[in-house]
């Protein structure tokens, strides 16, 4: 521990976790990214809800609805590359819809090199069945009331599902790693097609790099056989890694509560605002985090490990260490998942240990 305090590129990448953090904080809170989809939505009885509903699916995922008055708007913005798709929802949406006659009834425009137009169209179907099934279980609640006071009991059952459908007794959820206030992980360690984690990503490729500095200070310690009668090669090799991504843990610990509450705290001042810091996280959430890095400790130090036995000489290992960071960073969902584009990178992804963390 205190040669690797002594190591000026140790206490520089220490150094460099703060700083990406923010840096990379502040591009989240940037523009929006994401591919764009050209959407008009022709006036209807479901044209207002469309909209507001297709709103709301941006806010969570990495495709951008933009919303055009006219239909040759969404085909201009496709053709000149400003859109990478454009649907057109007709002005008869509801009618053909619960008419059972939806077939054709939204245009959609496509480059041959378009790649999200599947994803789109999921999205947009997914709004399009939410509002027929409400239509449909009024339309049920109508039948089913007593002529009388058919207006009451279908208000009073319309609100109910509205109600119901959101406030947790009807369906139940179970989420891992996630506290009410962190961004970092999803419902499931399963990582959906629109996820990525640029905070949490980088702060994981930071401690994959200081793991493989690990391996070049097992190199030096093998060489002077420094804990050649202590303890065998094989514990000597697992400890000089381990304890390279110790410090750089806590660092990334520290780093994503802070980030968390200031993200969580902004518009408050003060003391309200330390307060808010010190609450942000609950007991469980830091010894959920804690675990998590711990985890990935674990599998840092198995993954250098077969990287051992494949880059045996120091100079391939140093060689190797940016090569393995920047393909951390392109092929784990960091920024962006490019498997949602190109099936290949799904099994890529699957090869470095940044994308087991970001799964935890």
């Amino acid at each position: 521990m205190k040669r690797l305090w002594r190591q000026p590129a140790y206490v520089m990448l220490l150094g460099l976790i703060p700083i990406l953090g923010w840096a990379v904080g502040r591009m989240e809170q940037g523009e929006p990214g994401g591919a764009v989809v050209a959407v008009c939505v022709e006036e209807s009885a479901w044209s207002g809800r469309i909209v507001e509903e297709l709103r709301e699916l941006a806010a969570d995922s990495s495709l951008r609805f933009v919303f055009h008055e006219e239909a040759v708007d969404v085909e201009r913005s496709v053709m000149r590359g400003t859109a990478d798709c454009g649907f057109v929802i007709g002005s008869d949406i509801d009618e053909r819809v619960i008419g059972n006659d939806w077939a054709k009834c939204i245009t959609v425009y496509e480059t041959p090199s378009g790649s999200i137009t599947g994803m789109a169209k999921e999205r947009i179907g997914n709004v399009i069945f939410k509002l027929y099934s409400e239509q449909c279980y009024e339309e049920y609640m109508r039948l089913a009331a007593v002529q009388e006071s058919v207006d009451e009991f279908v208000d009073f059952a319309k609100e109910a599902y509205e109600r119901h459908l959101v406030d947790g007794s009807t369906f139940g959820f179970t989420y891992h790693g996630y506290d009410r206030y962190s961004q970092y992980t999803s419902d499931t360690n399963v990582i959906s097609d629109t996820t990525v984690f640029p905070v949490k990503g980088v702060f994981a490729v930071i401690i994959f790099i200081s793991g493989m500095c690990g391996m070049l200070e097992y190199d030096t310690d093998k060489s002077e056989k420094r804990f050649l009668r202590m303890a065998p090669n094989v514990l000597t090799y697992i400890v000089d890694i381990w304890i390279s991504t110790v410090f750089v843990s806590l660092a990334v610990l520290l780093c994503l509560w802070i980030s968390d509450g200031i993200r969580y705290g902004n518009g408050v001042e003060g003391i309200s605002r330390f307060s808010g810091l010190l609450s942000v996280w609950s007991m469980s959430m830091w010894g959920r985090q804690i675990w998590n890095l711990f985890l990935y400790q674990c599998i840092v130090v198995v993954y250098c490990g077969v990287l051992g036995i494949i880059l045996r000489r120091q100079e391939a290992v140093a060689a190797a260490i940016p090569v393995f960071a920047m393909a951390s960073l392109v092929c784990a969902p960091v920024f962006i998942r490019l498997a949602t584009y190109v099936p290949v990178f799904g099994v890529l992804e699957k090869l470095f240990p940044v994308t087991y963390y970001l799964m935890l």
